[in-house]
């Protein structure tokens, strides 16, 4: 049961990790979050992100190098946060 007291914080959710990336190199931090087997990347909902969306569907434009440098570090959250799953649910993980 909910208190008067607290407060829901709204959320934004994407599959997209390249609308996620933008969102990154924006300044906007996702929590990954393994929904089934997929990576669902999750943002507090702020007019500030909204505007920010609204800018990407306009198409944007972004350096190059700092948005592919985005793509690369959520990719690698992707990974880490696949591997802790993993370990949480007892499979085994081979070192290389």
């Amino acid at each position: 049961m909910r208190k008067d007291n607290e407060q829901t914080e709204k959320v934004y959710t994407t599959l997209d990790a390249y609308q996620a990336g933008f969102l990154a190199l924006r300044g906007f931090t996702p929590k990954l979050v393994d929904q089934n087997g997929k990576i669902v990347f999750v943002f507090i909902q702020s007019d500030e992100l909204l505007k920010e969306l609204a800018e990407y569907n306009a198409g944007a434009l972004v350096e190059a190098s700092r948005f592919a440098f985005a793509i690369k570090t959520l990719k690698s959250q992707i990974h880490s946060t696949r591997r802790n799953k993993e370990n949480f649910n007892g499979k085994k993980r081979y070192e290389v």
